[in-house]
């Protein structure tokens, strides 16, 4: 539900972002995929349960995806820090 959300509103961005090309949409058979993909993982969560908490996965999913990108992500704040000019960063 959270990762159905987060890709709704990362959608939503891209759309507005890059709303002006026109794109064509995704093969029907790749958007089933990733939907068995992620039901499968939702509905298999209590499975999961019995060794750790699904609170603690919500919370470490996105942590360690932030560490393991670590250097994109820094690059990509320091562009946009760069961008601004009246913070003066260099």
């Amino acid at each position: 539900m959270i990762l159905e959300t987060l890709l709704n509103i990362i959608k939503v961005l891209l759309q507005v972002i890059f709303g002006w090309i026109n794109l064509p949409q995704m093969p029907e058979q790749l958007t089933s995929s990733i939907g068995t993909f992620l039901s499968l993982i939702f509905d298999n969560l209590s499975l999961l349960g019995f060794f750790i908490r699904p609170l603690t996965l919500t919370l470490t999913i996105p942590i360690l995806i932030i560490l393991l990108n670590f250097e994109q992500v820094y690059k990509l704040t320091i562009w946009i820090l760069k961008k601004i000019p009246f913070l003066g960063v260099h």
